[in-house]
């Protein structure tokens, strides 16, 4: 579910939605002008409850709105910097202090993980760390397990051991297979090598030091103060049809770890994304190397009707009408997020459905790669 969720957000991750409040923003009314009018559309047309986009360029704020509702029953108004549960965009994040570790030469990328962490993972003397980095390992996905509940409590062991009680993909190397269970066993090896939990290092080393004062990476299931809740539809939008159901919190925050269970907004999350590309979390050789497409990425996201994708090490890469984008990109129950760069343009989305169907998908990676383009 997890993986089908990933691959078919990845396109409706690449803009925002909205419900029927009116837009509203920061910056130059004509430059905003046609981003408003597309998330206004989405939110009364396609009735996706809210959406926030954030863009920058040069580090610089160009352009930060929202439309649409972030509590149906409360009438509650969507702000831009309200927070959401951005999912797999934890795993850029994660990806991105496993590389600092390797600066640090505590680890390597083409160490195998065996001894790396007390959890006993198939084929351990042959997975790299690279190859849980680009979801090359061939270990299952946990969240694909039938008996996986995702609004129980787990420790990240009891997750390891649900993705390997079931054979992997394929061995190591000879494939590419998204799946959560890499980035779990990510982060219990940051444990093992630092002391310190994952979320501790992600605070310590990139929260704390960026200024991300809205973003958390929570071990318990709750809701921050500002937070969108998220919903979804008993059919794929649009049209909109039969009630909203809330289910802000039906994902537990242990059941996601390492993998997806942080929060945040567009504003954060675009400018961990600049720091990052920028060449200021660690080397450019490890940055190029982050960057660099994995064999059989592209292929499997096409395969999943998704062209024009490929992922790097805990990076997604896209190739737009005006050149190549780098970034990441989130689902979870009620959620879709994406943030991507362009050159020196970022953008952010954030919407809290996931109730997509294919043509809204394909409306919205539109959406987003025209305001990439544009000049801003």
């Amino acid at each position: 579910m997890w993986l089908k969720r990933c691959v078919a957000l990845v396109i409706a991750a690449l803009i925002g939605v909205a419900t029927s409040s009116s837009a509203r923003a920061v910056g130059e009314p004509s430059r905003d002008a046609w981003l408003r009018a597309q998330i206004q559309s989405l939110v009364d047309v396609d009735g996706v409850p809210g959406v926030a986009a954030v863009t920058s360029h040069d580090r610089q704020p160009v352009r930060r709105m929202a439309a649409g509702l972030a509590d149906i029953p409360a009438d509650r108004a969507l702000r831009p910097n309200d927070q959401f549960r951005v999912a797999s965009i934890t795993k850029t994040f994660v990806a991105t202090v496993v590389l600092q570790l390797v600066t640090e030469h505590q680890l390597a990328l083409d160490q195998p993980i065996a001894g790396l962490l007390p959890e006993p993972v198939p084929h351990a003397d042959q997975i790299t760390v690279r190859q849980l980095l680009n979801h090359t390992s061939g270990l299952y996905d946990y969240f694909e397990t039938p008996h996986f509940d995702p609004g129980a409590t787990y420790t990240p062991a009891q997750l390891i051991a649900l993705g390997v009680e079931h054979s992997p993909y394929f061995t190591p190397g000879s494939g590419f297979r998204y799946s959560s269970t890499n980035y779990i066993v990510l982060g219990e090896i940051v444990h093992q090598v630092t002391g310190h939990a994952i979320q501790d290092e992600v605070q310590t080393r990139l929260i704390h030091p960026l200024h991300l004062s809205s973003t958390t990476f929570p071990t318990t299931t709750t809701v921050a103060p500002r937070q969108a809740h998220g919903y979804v539809f008993a059919a794929p939008l649009p049209p909109r049809s039969g009630p909203a159901l809330d289910v802000t919190t039906r994902i537990s925050a242990s059941a996601a770890g390492a993998a997806a269970a942080m929060v945040s907004t567009g504003d954060n999350v675009e400018r961990f994304l600049g720091a990052l590309l920028g060449g200021e979390l660690f080397s450019q050789h490890l940055l190029t190397e982050m960057k660099r497409p994995t064999p059989g990425a592209d292929a499997f996201f096409a395969g999943a009707g998704v062209p024009g994708l490929s992922y790097g090490l805990g990076l997604m890469i896209a190739w737009t009408p005006c050149g190549t984008a780098y970034g990441s990109f989130g689902g979870i129950d009620g959620y879709t997020s994406i943030v991507m760069q362009l050159g020196h343009r970022r953008v952010a989305l954030l919407m809290n459905t996931d109730s997509l169907g294919p043509s809204l998908r394909q409306q919205t990676l539109s959406i987003a790669e025209q305001e990439l383009c544009r000049a801003s």
